[in-house]
């Protein structure tokens, strides 16, 4: 866990954010824009710590997910005959505590996205 660590913190201290993609328009009469070229660094190195962020992030959140996942999927099965057989009683359970995000993706960092963490809300109809 310690050499984790280690490599992780490596990782962000000496990225060097020379990995963009070639853009069209990028390159006029053989001479590069600086402007441009500044742009892409920071973009390239907002989407690498995104992505580190990401992951990082779900590394601790799915498998606190799942385990909720699994304990409603428990009690949603031992609720339907404790009910009367009664299913909605069951759905309900698993629907909110199966729903939800699994994964905290750069969309959601950069709030593109809107997560359903831990519960999943309520699905309201448009009039």
């Amino acid at each position: 866990m310690k050499k984790l660590l280690i490599c992780i913190a490596m990782m962000l201290l000496f990225t060097n954010p020379v990995f963009a993609e070639s853009e069209l328009g990028k390159v006029k009469d053989n001479g590069v824009s600086a402007e441009k070229n500044e742009q892409s660094d920071e973009s390239t190195f907002r989407h690498f710590k995104n992505g580190m962020n990401s992951s990082l992030l779900s590394l601790v959140y799915t498998p606190i997910k799942v385990n909720i996942a699994v304990i409603g999927g428990v009690v949603g099965g031992l609720a339907y005959p404790l009910s009367g057989f009664n299913a909605n009683v069951s759905k309900k359970i698993w629907s909110t505590s199966m729903g939800g995000t699994y994964l905290i993706t750069e969309d959601i960092l950069t709030g593109e996205e809107d997560p359903e963490l831990f519960f999943s809300k309520a699905k309201k109809t448009r009039r």
